[in-house]
C-alpha cells in the first residue's frame, strides 16, 4: 500500500512526489508523469522545464536528478495539480473574444462565461402549495422535502479557474435546519459535511438527479460547496478530473445562443 500524509485540505491520502515547480498553485507548466496503473495510480510526476532535463540525460538518473527538487504531496493535491498544469490542445485564452449576452443583467460581455446555475431545484411544483417554500438559498417541498443552494466547481484544465454549476442539493431536515438556523452565524463553517443528493438536472450530462454528494458549509454570505461522489458519471469525471477549455466553449455556445 502506498505510504499515506495528513493533508490539510483533503484529510489522509495517499502520498505522491512531483518537482517543486509543481508544488505552488501554478498552472500551464506542463504535467508529465508514466502512465498510471493498479500498483501506481499516482506515478512521480515533473514539469516541462524538468522534462527537458530529463530528455536531455536520457531519463531520471544520478546526474539528472541533481537538476531538480522534489515535494511531497497528497493524492488530492496532486489530481487538482494535474489539472492545473495539464496543456489542453483549446486554452481560456482561446475563448477571450468571445461576445455573450447575459440572461439576468442583459449586458454583453467578452470572454469566457464560468457562472451557470438554477433558481430551483428539479422538484420545485409547478404550482406551489401552501407549504412549500423557495427563496434565493434555500427550499422546502410540503414542509417534507428539503434543499439548498450550492456551487459544484470543475476544475479547467490548465487553468487556475473553475466551471461553476449554480445548483440545488436535498438536505436531511435535520441539516437543513441547522443550515438555517446558523445562515448569519461565523461559526457555520464548523458544521461537518453533510450528505446530499443533486437534485438540478443538467442538460448538458445524462440525468444528474439523485447524484451522491456533500455539502461543505462555508463562511456567511456564500453559498455552500457541493464535493461530488467519483463515479463514472461524465459530470463526476469532470468533477474530479478536470473540464478542458473546448468544453466550457461548448457549453457557453450551447447556453449563450445570442452571440455575435
Amino acid at each position: 500500500m502506498a505510504n499515506k500524509i495528513q493533508c490539510d485540505i483533503h484529510g489522509e491520502r495517499a502520498a505522491t512526489y512531483v518537482c517543486s515547480h509543481l508544488v505552488t498553485n501554478t498552472f500551464g507548466l506542463g504535467f508529465n508523469c508514466d502512465e498510471p496503473t493498479n500498483d501506481e495510480p499516482f506515478p512521480n510526476a515533473w514539469c516541462n522545464d524538468c522534462e527537458i532535463i530529463r530528455s536531455a540525460h536520457g531519463a531520471w538518473n544520478e546526474e539528472s536528478e541533481k537538476l531538480t527538487k522534489i515535494s511531497l504531496l497528497c493524492s488530492g493535491c496532486y489530481q487538482r495539480t494535474r489539472i492545473r498544469n495539464t496543456c489542453p490542445a483549446v486554452t481560456l485564452n482561446d475563448l477571450k473574444n468571445l461576445r455573450w449576452k447575459c440572461g439576468s443583467c442583459e449586458e454583453w460581455h467578452i470572454g469566457p462565461c464560468l457562472d451557470f446555475g438554477y433558481t430551483a431545484p428539479k422538484y420545485w411544483p409547478r404550482e406551489p402549495g401552501p407549504h412549500d417554500f423557495l427563496s434565493d438559498n434555500f427550499c422546502s417541498v410540503n414542509q417534507s422535502h428539503f434543499f439548498a443552494r450550492g456551487i459544484i466547481h470543475l476544475p479547467i484544465i490548465g487553468t487556475n479557474e473553475t466551471l461553476r454549476w449554480g445548483v440545488w442539493g436535498s438536505l436531511s431536515r435535520e441539516n437543513f435546519t441547522k443550515l438555517q438556523e446558523t445562515d448569519d452565524d461565523p461559526k457555520r463553517v464548523d458544521l461537518p459535511p453533510m450528505f446530499s443528493w443533486l437534485s438540478s438536472k443538467i442538460a448538458e450530462y445524462p440525468d444528474t438527479l439523485l447524484i451522491k454528494m456533500y455539502t461543505h458549509v462555508q463562511p456567511v454570505g456564500t453559498r455552500p460547496i457541493f464535493e461530488l461522489q467519483d463515479t463514472d458519471h461524465p459530470l463526476s469525471q469532470e468533477y474530479h478530473r478536470g473540464i478542458t477549455p473546448e468544453r466550457v466553449k461548448e457549453i457557453m455556445l450551447k447556453r449563450l445562443p445570442a452571440q455575435n
